[in-house]
């Protein structure tokens, strides 16, 4: 395998920190699809990519408007 190692995933709770909101507000976020996870079992863990991908679609959406 080449290149770099991949990037720890994140959990709900690292997630809410970052976006500074609730954890029912980032499950909320997970389950209309807003935000992509990764379903290990019964856990959902949220790629650091895919965090940065949901506030930069953000910031272009408020600046848009």
């Amino acid at each position: 395998m080449t290149g770099s190692p991949p990037l720890p995933l994140l959990t709900i709770k690292q997630t809410s920190k970052t976006l500074a909101v609730s954890e029912p507000m980032t499950y909320k976020l997970v389950r209309t699809g807003a935000l992509p996870v990764v379903r290990i079992g019964t856990s959902c863990r949220i790629h650091p990519e895919d965090l940065a991908r949901f506030i930069e679609d953000r910031r272009g959406k408020r600046a848009a408007g």
